[in-house]
């Protein structure tokens, strides 16, 4: 049988995080046999100032069944300390009350991130063997150690860091946002000073995104790009042990396949073309960002005479996944990089390579495929699908429907 205290504990310890989660401000307690609270309050003494924790005694026996009543007790504490209602001699029940001073917490860099470590992980659904949640935390590490870990956590130090990456920049902006989420847990002054700093820094770098946009390409423009690369030979000279490539590389089956399945760049290295009843389709594995990814999907080619052209069922990839327990997203990243360069190198960055992620979604509004089966084919969901690819159906896209529509009308 449970032992009847370590249930009470329990319990009251989910109580507490339910009081934590609302901001009471109160913490209720077990001591000698009974529930005590705990709160931030004035001294006791009149002619001081001084704030301090001190241990407010409510009457009540350390069972079950008065839970429900610390519980008020605590949100009715909370309530006046916040309306500033407090008076010691409405709660003060004894002499012998235990008072522990208040030590400020430390204001440096290195202990509040120190501090917002322990609770990123101890928030619900942060669980440290979760890579979406790794990779999150090492973004929010790696943007605030870039501040001086002695130097005070405030807004004077953070703007002068600030300010100094490239104007409108990616890496100006994540700063912002991550020292304005390390900010509001460790309430600094001047918190909306930063938030209106952060602000705009992210508004600055969304419009800077989109005068920088590229224009989307026609599937044939893309092609041109594709048939021109897909039997390229990238030949390097390699250190020992520095490289994960072979010397000769053939990035341009990838380049094909990601145009003619409309695969996400990690999702490359898992297509498994095939044919069946004359049509050639793919295996792929889905890789959403931030989830583990477990699920297998089936695409098809959407132009047959393109895949043919390709040569796609001949595979030429130099890396490859066969099962979901094979994907690692660290090493992955090697390989995406090293595959974007290749690519900006030989096409002058006209487009990168996610455009043909895009330009297959766009050709399954053009083909008019219901959403339904279009999202199925990428990969994603049929609200992520009609907001990203229907919203831009153009003149151009609807010129494009028609002729297809006439050429089936011709074919029948």
């Amino acid at each position: 049988m449970a032992n009847p205290f370590e249930v009470l504990k329990a319990r009251l310890e989910a109580t507490n995080d339910v009081l934590k989660r609302k901001k009471v401000g109160v913490t209720i307690y077990i001591k000698k046999d009974a529930f005590v609270l705990r709160a931030s309050l004035p001294s006791k003494d009149p002619q001081s100032k001084q704030t301090i924790q001190q241990w407010v005694s409510v009457g009540l026996k350390a069972e079950q069944k008065n839970i429900k009543e610390a519980v008020r007790l605590s949100e009715k504490l909370g309530e006046e300390k916040k309306a500033g209602l407090f008076k010691w001699e409405d709660w003060q029940k004894k002499e012998e009350e235990e008072v522990i001073e208040l030590k400020p917490a430390s204001k440096k860099v290195g202990d509040i991130l120190n501090r917002y470590e322990k609770n990123f992980w101890s928030q619900e659904g942060k669980d440290k063997t979760d890579e979406s949640n790794q990779q999150y935390w090492y973004q929010i590490q790696h943007y605030i150690n870039k501040l001086d870990k002695h130097k005070i956590f405030n807004t004077e130090n953070i703007f002068e860091l600030g300010n100094t990456f490239p104007k409108s920049s990616k890496k100006k902006a994540d700063f912002a946002k991550y020292c304005l989420l390390v900010g509001k847990f460790a309430e600094i002054p001047n918190l909306r000073k930063l938030q209106e700093w952060a602000t705009a820094t992210q508004k600055a770098y969304n419009e800077d995104l989109k005068k920088r946009a590229r224009k989307r390409l026609t599937d044939e423009e893309y092609l041109e790009f594709v048939r021109a690369l897909r039997n390229d030979i990238h030949k390097v000279r390699l250190r020992q042990d520095k490289s994960i490539f072979p010397a000769e590389r053939q990035w341009g089956w990838a380049l094909a396949a990601q145009f003619l399945f409309g695969a996400r760049t990690s999702e490359i290295w898992s297509i498994k073309p095939f044919e069946e009843d004359g049509e050639i389709f793919a295996e792929i594995l889905t890789v959403e960002k931030n989830k583990k990814p477990t699920e297998w999907r089936i695409c098809l080619a959407l132009q047959q005479d393109w895949a043919r052209e390709l040569n796609i069922l001949e595979v030429n990839k130099i890396f490859s996944i066969n099962h979901a327990s094979e994907y690692d997203a660290k090493l992955l990243k090697k390989i995406n990089n090293t595959y974007t360069k290749w690519f900006a190198a030989k096409s002058n960055a006209a487009f990168e390579p996610y455009d043909l992620r895009h330009a297959y979604g766009y050709r399954t509004a053009n083909m008019n495929i219901n959403t339904d089966t279009a999202s199925k084919f990428m990969g994603h969901s049929e609200a992520i699908h009609s907001s990203t690819y229907k919203k831009a159906y153009d003149k151009s896209d609807a010129l494009k429907t028609a002729k297809l529509i006439r050429q089936q009308l011709q074919q029948q």
